[in-house]
């Protein structure tokens, strides 16, 4: 192992572990606020999962995953707790 380069090494590593957290605690944000509409853990994963025209086709996971959370939380915003979405 090369101690010279520990400390670059290190640095990567903890920017990779501060990108995933963001983005975990970003998909867990939009898991909240789904399930206070749909009603349940499993329906708001579905609805992550699930294609839709208001975000132009694209599923509310792969918008938090291109760092477009506040995308996806504004349109829940739009909705009411119960209607389909």
């Amino acid at each position: 192992m090369d101690k010279d380069n520990l400390p670059e090494r290190l640095e990567a590593l903890h920017q990779h572990f501060q990108t995933h957290s963001r983005k975990a605690q970003a998909y867990y944000a939009v898991m909240h606020k789904a399930r206070q509409i749909v009603g349940s853990d499993d329906a708001a994963s579905a609805w992550m999962e699930k294609p839709l025209s208001a975000l132009n086709g694209k599923t509310p996971s792969a918008l938090v995953s291109e760092g477009r959370a506040d995308d996806v939380l504004v349109y829940i915003d739009s909705l009411k707790p119960g209607s389909s979405v």
